[in-house]
């Protein structure tokens, strides 16, 4: 029995390597997780005596990476979910502050999201002005309103 958990566990790392050169979505390391717990707590279980560094390390390492684990598949969920925005949808009704006085028919420039862009609006705007993007033109110029 103690040559199956040193199967498993061996068994274990081969499926984490193979993950490196499979397009496994990482299935493969994880079922080599579960072989490498179900492995070493078999060996240490087969064990006369289990050994105190197995309780204080291994077992808390295993929950850790456990929790860990857990939390890294739902950030991935989370992020799988998310609708994707680019373009001039992601622009719409986003919040700026003109850098450059923006004057009626003459274009200024506005901030926004640390990119600085070239804007233009229907009435005049001082510098420092907070604006709102209501239209994005075929020459990615921002028509802006204010907040």
């Amino acid at each position: 029995m103690i040559y199956f958990a040193d199967v498993l566990i061996f068994f274990a790392f081969l499926l984490v390597i193979g993950d490196f050169f499979a397009m496994s979505y990482g299935v493969f390391t994880v079922a080599g997780a579960v072989f490498f717990i179900i492995g070493t707590v078999l060996l240490f279980s087969l064990m006369s005596a289990v050994p105190v560094f197995f309780i204080r390390i291994v077992l808390p390492t295993y929950v850790a990476l456990t929790i860990f684990a857990a939390i890294f598949v739902y950030l991935g969920y989370k992020a799988y979910r998310t609708k994707v925005r680019m373009g001039e949808d992601s622009l719409i009704n986003q919040e700026g502050i003109i850098t450059s006085d923006i004057s009626s028919g003459k274009e200024g420039k506005v901030l926004i999201n640390g990119e600085i862009w070239t804007a233009y609006s229907d009435e005049d705007m001082p510098k420092d002005t907070k604006v709102v993007i209501i239209h994005v033109d075929r020459k990615l110029r921002l028509k802006v309103k204010r907040l």
